[in-house]
C-alpha cells in the first residue's frame, strides 16, 4: 500500500465475562428497525461514500459464502463515526469499552457487538480498508460472522490526511441467526479484493 501505514485492530464481543474478548447482555429491549445505508453517491461527503462502499463489500463477502446479509443500523453507525473521530482526535488507536457501549439507551435492542478498527496515515480507498480487514483473521471473524444481523460503519478523514474507520457489528434481540461464532473463516475467496473505490 505504498508509503501509507495501515493499522488494523479487531474486537469480537460475544458473551458475558470480565475479559475483553467476550461480552453479551442478558435481558434486552425489542430490536430497533434497520436503517438505510448512506447513499454513497459522488455528491455525498467522502466519509459517507467510503462507509457505503465498505458496507456493500461486507455483504458481498457474506453472500458469496452463503451467509445472511447484515442490515445497516443508524445507531451502530453513529457509534462507529463517533469512535473514528475520537481516535483521530486523541491519536489513540484502540477499542472502546464495548460493554459500556452496549449499556447506552440507543443500543438497548442489542444483545452483543463486535468492533473492527482501522487507521491509515494517508488517504486510502474503501477497498483498501475492506481488503485489510478481510486479510486479517480477527477482523474476518466479525465480517463473516453468521451471528451478526446489523452493521454500522463510521469513517473520519482527518485534516492531516489520515483515515480512521470503525465497523460496529451487532446482534439484535430476537435475531433469527445462528449463535455468534468465534471460529476463523478461511481467507479465500475474497470476493472484493480490489483496493479501489471512494477515498478521502
Amino acid at each position: 500500500m505504498n508509503a501509507v501505514r495501515v493499522l488494523l485492530s479487531a474486537l469480537l464481543v460475544l458473551g458475558a465475562t470480565n475479559g475483553c474478548a467476550v461480552v453479551e447482555q442478558g435481558s434486552v429491549a425489542t430490536a430497533p428497525p434497520p436503517g438505510s445505508a448512506p447513499a454513497g453517491d459522488p455528491s455525498a461527503p467522502p466519509e459517507e461514500q467510503i462507509a457505503r462502499a465498505v458496507f456493500d463489500r461486507v455483504n458481498a463477502e457474506r453472500e458469496a459464502r452463503g451467509l445472511e446479509p447484515v442490515a445497516w443500523d443508524d445507531a451502530l453507525a453513529g457509534v462507529a463515526r463517533d469512535w473514528s473521530a475520537e481516535m483521530a482526535d486523541t491519536g489513540r488507536f484502540e477499542h472502546q469499552d464495548i460493554g459500556a457501549v452496549l449499556q447506552r439507551d440507543e443500543l438497548s435492542g442489542f444483545r452483543a457487538m463486535g468492533e473492527n478498527i482501522f487507521r491509515a496515515t494517508g488517504p486510502v480507498p474503501a477497498g483498501a480498508v475492506h481488503a485489510g480487514w478481510m486479510r486479517s483473521d480477527d477482523h474476518r471473524v466479525n465480517v463473516l460472522n453468521p451471528g451478526w444481523d446489523r452493521l454500522g460503519v463510521g469513517v473520519f478523514c482527518a485534516a492531516d490526511g489520515s483515515v480512521w474507520a470503525t465497523q460496529e457489528f451487532g446482534r439484535t434481540a430476537g435475531a433469527d441467526r445462528p449463535p455468534v461464532a468465534s471460529t476463523t473463516p478461511p481467507v479465500e475467496p475474497i470476493t472484493r479484493p480490489d483496493e479501489d473505490g471512494p477515498t478521502c
